[in-house]
């Protein structure tokens, strides 16, 4: 049985991240299913040559090539984070953790009921929105350094979705600065249920953004493990 040289499966790298894969970490999950075919076209035809191998084994998955493989993999990742983010809330109230939100809580809630010691008159929602926006500053000053490190790695990447949900947070906690800081609204009318959902997903803010730190530190665990393997 013909066994691929590095040489071959660095071409096959290459190729793979042709076809729209440049994660490194996705190549090889690709290559995975790809390489036992092109060692076996390789034995049946000595004189056939990697690249044609490799343009056969592709047209054998249709003609969408190993966009099923990399949506597989994506999907997988993103699962994977998910059950992150409902880990860490749990031992949100389960660990040690539990410090972070009774700390920062009371902090915010402290701010709002002594904010003319440092000339401020906001209210409790106004001070969670504040937290928000410090913690999302601290998290890309936290975690930006390790985007060029392991930006080719969709273990890292995928984990980055974590600030489009920080960014829908983002928008209502702006419209409760914006729109409703001081009015509270009781009724049934849909300006209402708009200022609920809003204070809600402040409240939802306050959590999102204690726990996004602990999940990008697992996303670049994973990730360091992967690199170990693919460039050590």
């Amino acid at each position: 049985m013909i066994t691929l040289t590095l040489s071959q499966i660095e071409t096959l790298k290459k190729l793979i991240s042709s076809k729209g894969y440049p994660e490194i970490d996705l190549q090889y999950e690709i290559l995975d299913h790809v390489a036992c075919k092109i060692e076996v076209l390789l034995e049946e035809n000595p004189t056939l040559s990697l690249d044609d191998a490799f343009r056969k084994v592709h047209s054998e998955f249709g003609i969408f090539g190993f966009s099923d493989l990399g949506e597989s993999y994506k999907s997988a990742i993103r699962k994977r984070y998910r059950r992150y983010y409902l880990d860490e809330f749990i031992q949100l109230f389960s660990s040690y953790k539990i410090i972070f939100p009774v700390f920062f809580g009371l902090l915010i809630f402290w701010l709002s009921e002594n904010d003319q010691i440092i000339g401020l008159d906001w209210s409790l929602p106004i001070w969670m929105v504040a937290f928000f926006f410090v913690g999302v500053i601290y998290s890309l000053i936290r975690f930006g350094k390790d985007y060029n490190r392991y930006k080719g790695y969709i273990s890292f990447t995928n984990s980055i979705e974590a600030y489009a949900i920080l960014n829908i947070l983002l928008q209502l906690n702006l419209q409760v600065i914006l729109r409703y800081e001081e009015k509270i609204l009781t009724d049934l009318s849909l300006s209402s249920i708009f200022y609920w959902v809003c204070l809600a997903g402040t409240f939802v803010s306050f959590f999102a953004i204690i726990i996004t730190p602990f999940v990008l530190k697992r996303a670049i665990e994973d990730t360091k493990r992967l690199q170990a393997i693919y460039e050590g």
